[in-house]
């Protein structure tokens, strides 16, 4: 039972993990962006 939960707080860590840096990725993109726009318009 205690192996079992272990398990699952990794699994849900794990994904919780891979979603916030898939988010941060997009993000950065995002904010690359706006960085080159606002540089073109200066």
């Amino acid at each position: 039972m205690k192996e079992g939960l272990i398990n699952f707080l990794f699994l849900v860590l794990g994904s919780g993990i891979g979603v916030t840096v898939m988010s941060l990725v997009q993000a950065g993109k995002e904010a690359d962006k706006q960085m080159k726009e606002w540089r073109n318009e200066k």
